[in-house]
C-alpha cells in the first residue's frame, strides 16, 4: 500500500502544476485517467486499421527473422566482446531500468515546479509508459514464453512456458528504455531530444546482447513493445503520433536490425 500511495502521488504531480487544482481532485483525476489508459491499451487491437495491422505484421516479421539468426549473432557478439564494450554496457544498462524511472520522476517534479507543462507531461507520459510496458506487458510475456537466456546455455530455441526461471523474451530493459524514449521524443520537435533518447535506448538494447543476457530478437521485441505502449499513451494524451521503421542489416560479417523512430509527419 505504501508503494501504491507513493505511485499515485508521483503520477498526480503533473496536475499540481495547474492553477486552482487541489491535491485530492488531482489524485482523483489521475486515477480516472490511468484507468481509461489501461482500458484503451488493453482493447487497442480491436481498433486497429489495416495499416496498423500491417505495421504489427512487419514488427513480428522482424523479430522472426532475428530469431532465426539469434544463435549466430549472439556468438559473433561474444567473439567481439571487449572490456570497452563491457564498460559501455555497464554505463548504459541502468537507463533501461531504475535510472529511466528516476529521470521520468525528476522531469515531472521539475516541470511542475517550473510550470513547464511540456517537461512535466513528458515525464508523466514516460513514467506511465514504462510502468505499463515494462511493469506489466513484458513481464507477462516473459512468463508466458519462458525463453532461456543465452547465459543459461540451452540454445536459442529453448522455451519453458510459465517457468519463472526462464525470462529472456522479451527484454525488459529494452522495453523500458524504448517506452521512455518514445514518450519523451513525442513531446519535442526537432532532432536533438529524440536523437539523445533513442541513442540511449539503442545503447541499452545493444548492451543486453553484449552482456549475454538476451538474444537480438529479445531486445527488438522489447523495443517494439515499449514503443507501441508509449505511442498509445501519447495518442491519448497529446494526439501526436510517432512513426517507426525497422530495417534488417545483413552482410557477410553482420546480422542485425536498425530501428528508426521519430515523429510522424
Amino acid at each position: 500500500m505504501k508503494r501504491l500511495a507513493i505511485l499515485l502521488f508521483v503520477l498526480a504531480l503533473p496536475a499540481y502544476g495547474a492553477d486552482d487544482c487541489p491535491a485530492v481532485s488531482a489524485v482523483k483525476h489521475e486515477v480516472v485517467r490511468d484507468v481509461e489508459d489501461a482500458k484503451s491499451l488493453a482493447t487497442a487491437p480491436l481498433r486497429w486499421d489495416r495499416k496498423t495491422w500491417a505495421r504489427f505484421a512487419e514488427g513480428t516479421a522482424v523479430v522472426v527473422v532475428l530469431y532465426a539468426t539469434d544463435r549466430q549473432t549472439s556468438d559473433r557478439v561474444q567473439q567481439n566482446r571487449t572490456s570497452s564494450t563491457d564498460q559501455f554496457a555497464k554505463t548504459l544498462t541502468p537507463f533501461g531500468g531504475q535510472r529511466a524511472l528516476d529521470l521520468s520522476v525528476l522531469m515531472i517534479a521539475a516541470g511542475a515546479g517550473m510550470r513547464d507543462t511540456n517537461l512535466r507531461d513528458a515525464g508523466r507520459d514516460s513514467l506511465e509508459s514504462e510502468l505499463w510496458a515494462a511493469g506489466i506487458v513484458t513481464p507477462l510475456l516473459k512468463r508466458a514464453f519462458g525463453r532461456a537466456r543465452p547465459s543459461q546455455n540451452e540454445g536459442s530455441q529453448s522455451f519453458h512456458p510459465l517457468n519463472g526461471h526462464f525470462q529472456s523474451f522479451p527484454s525488459g530493459h529494452a522495453t523500458n528504455a524504448f517506452a521512455f524514449a518514445t514518450a519523451i521524443a513525442g513531446h519535442y520537435d526537432g532532432w536533438v531530444v529524440p536523437t539523445i533518447v533513442y541513442t540511449l535506448a539503442s545503447g541499452v538494447a545493444a548492451s543486453r546482447v553484449n552482456d549475454h543476457v538476451h538474444f537480438p530478437s529479445d531486445v527488438v521485441a522489447g523495443a517494439l513493445i515499449g514503443h507501441a505502449v508509449a505511442k498509445g499513451i501519447l495518442a491519448r494524451h497529446t494526439g501526436r503520433k510517432v512513426a517507426w521503421q525497422a530495417m534488417p542489416l545483413i552482410d557477410r560479417k553482420t546480422v542485425g536490425m536498425m530501428i528508426a523512430v521519430g515523429p510522424a509527419r
